[in-house]
């Protein structure tokens, strides 16, 4: 497996990413910490976006993928080609004009999701895919919402809205392993989401001050 290469954040301002699989908690940490920085920095300076975008969420390709059990006649790498150019189109017109700025970008998920599905679906050879990364912006701070991945299931199946959903609980847990051995090599920020979530946000917290820390040391 080739190793994902992405460009460092020259800008002003801060790229902070949650990934996690479904069911990890990862809305409620973002929830935390817009408000946090909200009232911190001041709301005109933050800015919450989700990947991938309607752009490609709403194609039909990308519905079937996720909420279709019969997936014979979907090709991943249709998938992963679609998401790919919504990342990087979002990048263009929505992150990186925000960080140019000086505001702070919230992110729900990032390349990292991409990555983590294709290796659990056994995509493991794609070299395009880390070439095309290469144009993607490494985050300031990656956090990882983990929960085991039999809570992260239990969640969505209790959750009315999900509740009749096609859901491949295998997949789920391939995800989530795949995540895991992520953590270490990509310098994630691993949350421990089946706890309160207070204590959870306590070690958000202590990363955003701590790469605040690193950010003014380095600008000096």
């Amino acid at each position: 497996m080739c190793k994902l290469t992405l460009r460092n954040n020259e800008y002003p301002g801060r790229l902070i990413v949650f990934e996690g699989t479904d069911g990890a908690g990862k809305t409620t940490m973002i929830a935390m910490t817009e408000k946090y920085l909200s009232k911190k920095l001041g709301a005109e300076n933050v800015v919450t976006v989700k990947q991938p975008t309607d752009m490609s969420r709403k194609t039909k390709l990308f519905q079937k993928m996720m909420y279709s059990e019969n997936h014979d006649d979907i090709d991943y790498r249709a998938v992963q080609l679609l998401t790919m150019s919504d990342r990087i189109q979002h990048s263009t017109e929505t992150i990186e004009p925000a960080l140019r700025s000086g505001k702070t970008v919230i992110c729900d998920r990032y390349i990292f999701t991409s990555l983590a599905n294709m290796l659990a679906r056994g995509y493991c050879n794609e070299a395009w895919f880390f070439e095309v990364a290469k144009h993607i912006l490494r985050p300031d701070v990656t956090f990882l919402a983990y929960v085991p991945p039999e809570t992260a299931i239990a969640r969505i199946k209790s959750r009315p809205s999900e509740r009749d959903r096609y859901l491949n609980e295998q997949l789920l847990i391939n995800v989530s392993k795949q995540f895991s051995d992520m953590a270490e090599r990509e310098s994630f920020t691993v949350l421990d989401t089946a706890c309160e979530p207070s204590i959870a946000f306590e070690r958000v917290l202590s990363a955003l001050k701590a790469e605040e820390v690193r950010s003014h040391d380095k600008s000096r």
